[in-house]
């Protein structure tokens, strides 16, 4: 079972559709604490939130970016010695930077 919610998660994701990889991947992690896959299926959650961040609207961006960033946090208090950290660092900083960007330079670009 846990394997199907993985994959309905990742074809979520191959086909850009964030909102529902991110709906499918945190269902995964709920019904699935324990999971042997839990490191992988979390960090595909943070690109997830990243990734709708980036291709969102200019006024729902910053939202998206913090929660990104909020998932990052999460990932790396979990996993701070995983593989996947040095792109999760890219992530996070990329995240950060939009978010600290004042909104009225955004609209002035």
């Amino acid at each position: 079972m846990m394997e199907k919610a993985d994959l309905s998660a990742q074809l979520y994701y191959i086909l850009d559709n964030y909102k529902a990889a991110i709906v499918s991947l945190t269902n995964c992690l709920s019904d699935f604490p324990e999971s042997k896959y839990r490191e992988e299926i979390m960090f595909k959650l943070l690109k997830a939130k990243y990734m709708l961040a980036v291709n969102s609207i200019q006024s729902k961006q910053t939202e998206r970016f913090q929660d990104a960033v909020d998932e990052y946090y999460s990932f790396i208090a979990e996993f701070p010695n995983s593989e996947s950290k040095k792109e999760a660092d890219e992530i996070y900083d990329e995240s950060s930077r939009f978010i600290k960007v004042p909104e009225n330079e955004l609209t002035n670009n």
